[in-house]
């Protein structure tokens, strides 16, 4: 009875249902009993976070069990604190319920993330090849990078984040692995599409505004991509490496003019 009368006040099916109108802790935070009941049974709220003796639902308690003894003649000599314990200890598992749901909700959300930074360095990567391909100044040593680099080798994209004069912008994670001379050759890539894209007069052309990536203070948590050319690998970062992690990496003796082209980088 308990169970289906907090399924009724709570506009729930089930004990599985998602939770709704949950208060704020900044609510129950500001919460007075001096000032009356936290809730009514027209709009009754639990705080499904908190703790099930906090003064808000000690207070969304006692209306509940006032309902409950409306709603149901043959408990109404029933001692109403009883009723309030009874529910307390349902809102202990409801509480359990509500968890689980959240961190099913986090799993979920962060699988999503996941795969929207691999959407994203996998459009990175086609792009900065069509960008590469299409310059002869980098259609050499430039293309053959990015190939080398291939899709995980290339940096993840935080969240949007406000716009800058209209232009979406990305913050990008620092991979500690990988030699600044070819971040360098990377960004050489998005600087020229920006300019394809823009044109000679700044003028964007059809399709999706580019965005802006920005460094962010943040690293990678993402290994180091294996077997690359080893000045692809940063100098003191690669010194940092014991020998276990060094045979592991695999870095090759070959390697590749990481400078940026004198004609682009002017």
């Amino acid at each position: 009875m308990i169970r289906e009368h907090g399924l009724l006040l709570t506009h729930r099916d089930t004990s599985d249902s998602d939770f709704y109108d949950v208060p704020t802790p900044e609510e129950v935070a500001a919460y007075d009993p001096t000032k009356g009941p936290c809730c009514t049974a027209e709009r009754f709220r639990m705080d499904i976070r908190g703790f099930p003796k906090n003064a808000w639902n000690v207070s969304a308690a006692k209306v509940f069990a006032h309902s409950f003894q409306e709603a149901h003649a043959q408990f109404r000599d029933m001692a109403q604190r009883e009723v309030e314990r009874a529910w307390t200890t349902h809102l202990a598992y409801l509480k359990n319920v509500y968890q689980k749901q959240t961190s099913k909700a986090r799993d979920i959300e962060a699988d999503k993330q996941r795969h929207r930074r691999k959407e994203c360095r996998t459009q990175m990567y086609y792009r900065r090849m069509g960008v590469a391909e299409s310059c002869r100044h980098l259609r050499n040593d430039g293309l053959a990078i990015v190939k080398e680099l291939g899709i995980d080798g290339m940096s993840s994209d935080e969240s949007d984040h406000p716009p800058r004069n209209g232009i979406p912008v990305c913050q990008v994670r620092i991979k500690q692995w990988r030699s600044s001379k070819v971040t360098e050759i990377l960004r050489a890539c998005d600087a020229l599409h920006l300019r394809m894209r823009y044109g000679g007069d700044w003028d964007a052309s059809l399709g999706a505004w580019p965005h802006l990536r920005i460094p962010s203070l943040k690293h990678s948590t993402r290994a180091a991509a294996l077997q690359l050319p080893s000045n692809f690998y940063s100098p003191n970062w690669l010194k940092s490496l014991n020998e276990f992690q060094r045979d592991a990496l695999q870095p090759r003796i070959e390697g590749y003019n990481l400078e940026v082209p004198e004609q682009i980088a002017r």
